[in-house]
């Protein structure tokens, strides 16, 4: 018989419901898994339980977002394999605490279907002049704005991961020419082209719309400021999905009251909350979408554990683990 494989799953006790996993959504995973995987024990527990130790340590596998670094730091046990149920590791970095012998894996991808939803939403929102509308409307003016057809725009996407191709996947949808950035170009798909940073940022004014799906790390933390706004067409729209340290948002702010830009569109922020006398909630010609345009409440906790389970069966058989992070970039 094989032996009995304990993994853990673990979570803050200020996560929000839709993120919780609870025994009845391990049940329903399991269920539905094909996989032969060995017996498992799994135990749920906060990272604030006493015996949280005990668990790290007779864990093979550990999934959560909020994870207790250090123990995991700490532990001799048997973990192997820390996964994340959410695709950004910024409140992670640095990565010291990851033993040498622990794989580390995020959950990019399952926000797919419904990032690739949100990306038609808000292009079509910004190429309406949407954010423009609104602004007019909080100040009671009838501004009559008149806007052509999508199809045949051009979008920049910095980021071609998971986030990234599904915001190309929607664009592509409507009739856009993608062209994807990325640190070391190559083709990708569902990318028309690929370019890397540099590049991009000297041509941003060569494009409609720009959006951004970066991870935050210390080389894209600010990546564009007054200047790179400044280089965008004066009628383009901007979008952030990634994360809001990736842009300075003052000068995001200058830039719309300056009259530059038709809109933006921000769904992430920083911090977050946004407090209530950010000047963000009053900047002209911006929509805030409060982080809520890549998760699913119906499918996300689902997809993550069925992601978690093929990765541990990956791991008991030597198999290439799925969305591996490079703990030398951070992603």
């Amino acid at each position: 018989m094989a032996d009995l494989v304990h993994l853990a799953f673990v979570r803050a006790p200020e996560q929000q419901k839709m993120f919780r996993t609870e025994p009845a959504h391990i049940e329903a995973a399991l269920a539905r898994c094909k996989l032969p995987l060995p017996p498992l024990d799994f135990t749920v527990r906060l990272t604030t339980d006493p015996d949280l130790p005990a668990v790290v340590e007779r864990s093979l596998a550990l999934t959560g977002f909020r994870i207790p670094t250090e123990l995991i730091q700490r532990t001799q046990g048997a973990l192997r394999l820390v996964q994340l149920t959410g695709a950004g590791l910024e409140h992670l970095m640095p990565l010291a605490w990851l033993p040498d012998r622990v794989a580390l894996a995020n959950a990019s991808g399952i926000h797919a279907a419904k990032v690739e939803q949100s990306a038609v939403m808000t292009l079509l929102m910004l190429q309406a002049r949407m954010p423009q509308l609104a602004t007019a409307q909080r100040e009671h003016a009838w501004t009559p704005l008149h806007s052509g057809s999508i199809a045949g725009k051009s979008a920049l996407i910095f980021g071609v991961g998971g986030i990234g191709a599904a915001l190309a996947r929607g664009a592509k949808q409507l009739g856009l020419a993608v062209t994807g950035v990325r640190r070391s170009p190559a083709a990708t798909e569902p990318f028309d082209a690929v370019i890397g940073v540099t590049e991009a940022l000297a041509r941003l004014g060569a494009f409609d719309f720009v959006l951004l799906a970066m991870p935050l790390t210390a080389e894209t933390k600010g990546m564009l400021g007054a200047a790179d706004f400044a280089r965008m067409r004066p009628d383009a729209g901007f979008a952030n999905f990634g994360r809001g340290g990736l842009i300075d948002q003052d000068a995001l702010i200058q830039t719309l009251r300056d009259g530059h830009l038709s809109g933006a569109m921000l769904d992430v922020t920083t911090p977050e909350p946004l407090p209530a006398d950010s000047p963000l909630w009053d900047a002209p010609r911006l929509l805030i979408t409060p982080h809520v345009a890549c998760d699913d409440p119906d499918t996300y906790v689902a997809d993550a554990l069925d992601l978690f389970l093929d990765n541990v069966y990956r791991l008991l058989h030597g198999q290439p683990l799925r969305n591996l992070v490079d703990r030398t970039l951070g992603y």
